[in-house]
């Protein structure tokens, strides 16, 4: 398989991924990604689902089940209502059996604690994001980059369309780096994955030379070396601290999904907003605390499972609408949407330099090229399908006019198609 393709490279080598469809593809190193990581330890099954449908079973002769969520994103934020309709749909399924005690705001833990706060039972569901985990997580933070790598060419709106899909299978069963996650504390439930991340600032910008010098706040180490290579200074805050942060000019910009811009009213100190092509998302899971998952009994485990599809759907269309929403509310907070261009080569010299994914492979790795091999099949699984069968428009030369689509970009028969394919894992080896 070809390596990975660089942020763009759709535009210009897209005939190196618009090759036959693939629905249920293979992967001639089946055998190896068994031996990813060590993962053929036991309890890797989970957060995978079965077969029997949850309404076929007794849940009267369940004992109830009450269940912890932590949530430390505003109320109204996408990834907010993902978790909240997750949490309607367990309990419908399951009749009752299963039900949480909620807690939001950030109130029990800040995201900085997020896997401490499961292992200590603090919580049983949180959002983890492993970017903020480096030390504890190489493998997975290795995958999240892969998984950047082989996405990020993907464009708007197939990043969050294709993008959103095939993590359901990047961190389900054959997820190499989901032995290390439970070891941690977690196992992945609900993956969330959006972009392009939005690069909003205090006063305007359209050059490299205009943010010379600038200070952003970044979220992860990836979002880091993208805006070092804009020419600006980088640091590390939480998200409730951006906003006095932006107000009082101890930073100048800040790098956040374009939920988290509107419902942090960001842009009311910060009004001025570039979609680059930066990466996606990876590695933001809604995730359960291994030793909560490992006493639930299986059918209550795939009623999790079976209970994500519908709130991913809302997901999906809530994200593109909110990019949707964010271009008069840029502009009714006194600033506007950028135009990238000038920026997107420096990111495209950055993403070009970085070290091979191959070399810079965790020791605890067992098969990076098979690791790499299973990564980019799915990405190109699900952006083939995209493309393809639903028809998500590419070589957009007018950001706003595609931003202004929202979730209207699909029909409803071909959200419906979408959500099918979730159902059916498509790409799943």
């Amino acid at each position: 398989m070809a390596p990975p393709l660089g942020p763009g490279a759709h535009l210009r080598r897209r005939s190196l991924l618009m090759h036959t469809k693939r629905l249920m593809p293979a992967i001639a190193t089946i055998g190896a990604i068994a031996l990813l990581a060590g993962c053929a330890g036991g309890g890797t099954e989970a957060a995978t689902g079965g077969d029997e449908p949850a309404g076929a079973f007794d849940w009267a002769s369940v004992t109830p089940v009450e269940i912890t969520v932590s949530n430390i994103f505003a109320p109204g934020a996408t990834s907010t209502n993902l978790v909240e309709d997750w949490m309607d749909q367990v309990t419908e399924l399951t009749e009752g059996a299963v039900t949480f005690d909620y807690y939001e705001g950030g109130v029990l833990h800040p995201a900085t604690e997020a896997i401490s706060a499961l292992t200590s039972d603090l919580t049983d569901v949180t959002f983890v994001n492993s970017g903020t985990f480096p030390d504890q997580l190489p493998i997975q933070n290795w995958k999240d980059i892969a998984i950047q790598t082989a996405t990020n060419a993907f464009g708007y709106p197939n990043t969050n369309i294709a993008g959103i899909g095939q993590q359901v299978i990047q961190y389900g069963e054959e997820n190499f780096a989901l032995d290390e996650a439970r070891a941690a504390g977690f196992v992945p439930l609900i993956p969330m994955y959006s972009g392009p991340a939005g690069l909003h600032c205090t006063q305007p910008f359209e050059t490299k030379a205009d943010l010379q010098g600038r200070t952003a706040r970044v979220p992860n180490a990836i979002s880091q070396g993208e805006n070092e290579a804009l020419g600006m200074t980088t640091v590390f805050l939480p998200p409730n601290e951006q906003y006095e942060a932006l107000q009082r000019g101890v930073v100048d910009c800040a790098v956040n999904a374009a939920t988290t811009i509107l419902t942090a009213d960001l842009l009311a100190v910060s009004p001025w907003v570039a979609f680059t092509h930066n990466a996606a998302s990876s590695g933001a899971n809604w995730v359960i605390s291994t030793s909560t998952w490992d006493s639930l009994i299986p059918e209550i485990q795939d009623a999790m499972i079976e209970a994500s599809y519908e709130p991913l759907l809302r997901f999906t269309r809530d994200t593109l609408d909110t990019y949707k929403d964010i271009v008069s509310a840029a502009e009714a907070a006194g600033g506007g949407i950028i135009d990238a261009a000038e920026l997107n080569p420096y990111l495209a010299e950055y993403w070009e330099d970085r070290p091979s994914l191959l070399e810079s492979a965790p020791s605890g790795l067992a098969d990076p090229e098979a690791a790499l091999e299973f990564t980019n099949t799915v990405a190109e699984t699900w952006w083939d399908f995209s493309i393809e069968d639903l028809g998500v428009p590419v070589d957009n030369d007018n950001i706003v006019e595609v931003l202004e689509l929202g979730a209207d970009v699909l029909s409803d028969s071909e959200w419906d198609a979408w959500l099918q394919a979730v159902r059916d894992k498509l790409g799943q080896l």
